[in-house]
């Protein structure tokens, strides 16, 4: 499984069933039921979102994932599942949200909650 934002590599960061894929289809604006409750697709593209669950991490890996993902577009690599190989695609993010969660001996603990990662 791959998962790099601008080159770095976020495995290591995802929490155990912390990746979800979703393809959703963009349709054209005459697509939907008509009167007599049939529905007419007009699929123009499918567009991939990925929503990345972090395990609890340290100062210095939360940095590393924030910064990966704060460029208003950056490329993605990814195993994607449909394919079964590794895809390149610009993407984005918003919403970010990270808990403190406590601090340890020797460091603090974040939780980077699920931010989603969308095609253009």
């Amino acid at each position: 499984m791959t998962l790099t934002i601008g080159g770095v590599d976020i495995t290591p960061f995802i929490a155990f069933k912390g990746l979800k894929y979703t393809l959703s289809d963009v349709d054209a604006p005459n697509a939907g039921r008509s009167m007599d409750a049939t529905m007419h697709r007009a699929r123009v593209a499918s567009k991939m979102r990925l929503d990345i669950t972090c395990r609890p991490l340290k100062t210095t890996e939360v940095s590393t994932v924030l910064q990966a993902i704060y460029p208003e577009w950056v490329t993605v690599v990814y195993t994607d599942p449909r394919t079964g190989s590794n895809v390149s695609k610009t993407m984005y993010s918003n919403n970010r949200t990270v808990n403190f969660l406590m601090h340890k001996s020797d460091h603090d603990l974040w939780m980077v909650e699920s931010f989603p990662l969308v095609e253009r």
